[in-house]
């Protein structure tokens, strides 16, 4: 499936730096974010506050935004952003997820 003419705008604003193009891409993806958020969380078994929820959607929107928006500029167009954000982001909650076990034994 290709990418629909809005995130195609959404995601080419924030890489060119436009103004209000990481917010706009921020405030389209948040909800996705947070549903992968509570779907890894649930399926692992485990349980976090709506503090700890909020904080792990923040990580996941600085890693995308650390290095210039690396992750997002190696979206390649195969699949819809859509699809290419629910894996980034779930490998990225995971990763955290697993470094805070780690870091909590």
């Amino acid at each position: 499936m290709s990418m629909n003419e809005l995130d195609q705008a959404i995601l080419a604003r924030c890489l060119e730096g436009q103004p209000r193009g990481w917010e706009d891409f921020v405030d389209r993806f948040m909800g996705l974010v947070l549903h992968v958020i509570d779907h890894t969380v649930q399926v692992r078994g485990l349980s976090i506050d709506d503090e700890r929820r909020d904080l792990l959607c923040e990580d996941v929107f600085a890693i995308l935004d650390h290095d210039s928006f690396r992750l997002l500029h190696e979206f390649d167009g195969q699949c819809s952003l859509t699809t290419y954000m629910t894996i980034i982001a779930r490998r990225i909650v995971v990763r955290l997820l697993m470094n805070r076990k780690a870091m909590a034994a």
